[in-house]
């Protein structure tokens, strides 16, 4: 029942969400971001040194300001962190199809090194063949084995485990905690929509 109420809960946060994304943030956002905007809100410390003995004025100077900032501050970090989760999004999808590209390639080439070898074989075989017609004694060479490709990676095997580009991004971002809770807690959130 509580599982039940949590997947109700965060779909209904979901949609919330998409909703304020799609419909209300864009509009504090345009208005943060025009021009004439941050010039009057820059203008307005003028009035806060000039009427500094004008206490509702100043306080109410003030507390616009105040609210300004915490908006951007606000909407930057909310835009960063969504941006963040698309690059890893982009990221794990240009991963998995260069893992795909890779494996056509690798599977392509085992094809083409198994026809030469089947090809060295038949002229073996044809060597042998003509060797035997013309009451020669011919000992045939030794077929060489098929390289196996993932030792030619110069990373080896662990580049073709499953989670190998996951811990190399994590290696290669610099940790911040504020982004590894949020992460996690993306995470939790992607299980919850896939156990849906």
């Amino acid at each position: 029942m509580q599982i039940h109420s949590q997947s109700h809960l965060s779909r209904w946060l979901d949609s919330f969400n998409n909703y304020l994304d799609t419909y209300v943030l864009p509009w504090p956002v345009r208005f943060l971001t025009f021009r004439f905007v941050i010039l009057c809100t820059i203008a307005l410390l003028i009035p806060l040194i000039m009427f500094a003995e004008r206490t509702v004025l100043v306080l109410l100077v003030n507390s616009y300001l105040n609210v300004m900032s915490v908006a951007v501050s606000s909407i930057v970090l909310l835009y960063a962190t969504l941006s963040e989760a698309r690059q890893k999004q982009i990221a794990d999808l240009q991963e998995k199809r260069a893992q795909e590209d890779h494996t056509h390639v690798t599977e392509m080439y085992k094809l083409i090194l198994q026809s030469l070898q089947n090809q060295h074989q038949e002229i073996e075989e044809l060597k042998q063949l003509v060797s035997l017609l013309s009451g020669q004694v011919y000992t045939p060479e030794t077929p060489q084995p098929l390289p196996n490709l993932r030792d030619l990676h110069p990373r080896g095997d662990k580049r073709f485990e499953i989670d190998e580009h996951r811990e190399r991004w994590e290696e290669q971002l610099p940790h911040n905690p504020l982004v590894a809770t949020l992460r996690k807690d993306l995470k939790t959130a992607r299980k919850h929509k896939i156990s849906d």
